[in-house]
């Protein structure tokens, strides 16, 4: 088992005993890198454990799984470092940057003094410490109309 995709004439093949895929024999990718194929659970079974050798002998089998692995954990971290990106910045604290959960606006105050969300755990902090002014800022707040 190579772990790179498998190219034929527009079939792909069972990389362990590379019967070609069909409407009869559907193949199934494999569950550590998803490149390769195999046509049931006996031939990715015989391929991990080593029962078969595959074409590269014995050897390749070490090879092989180390390579699996390898792209296995390289998946794993784009999948992790793709992450993150589906929230608009707005939805951060401004002082810890942390997520603010939804619904936001139970969960954080809008100053309208600098135009940033901080969450309530920051702005809580900041009237434990005595300051009545902005979180962010340091606007003192306007408590009426006249202010």
């Amino acid at each position: 088992m190579n772990c790179v995709p498998v190219k034929g004439d527009g079939n792909e093949a069972c990389a362990n005993c590379g019967k070609l895929g069909s409407d009869a024999v559907k193949l199934k990718n494999c569950n550590a890198c998803l490149l390769v194929k195999y046509c049931g659970v006996d031939c990715q079974r015989a391929q991990s454990e080593g029962t078969l050798p595959p074409l590269g002998g014995s050897e390749g089998v070490k090879l092989d799984k180390k390579a699996c692995k390898q792209r296995a954990a390289e998946l794993k971290d784009e999948q992790l470092y793709s992450r993150g990106h589906e929230r608009l910045e707005g939805d951060y604290c401004s002082i810890c940057t942390l997520p603010i959960p939804f619904p936001m606006d139970g969960h954080s105050i809008f100053m309208a003094c600098c135009v940033k969300r901080v969450c309530n755990g920051c702005n809580l902090a900041t009237c434990k410490r005595g300051m009545s002014d902005c979180a962010f800022c340091r606007t003192p707040i306007a408590r009426n109309d006249a202010d």
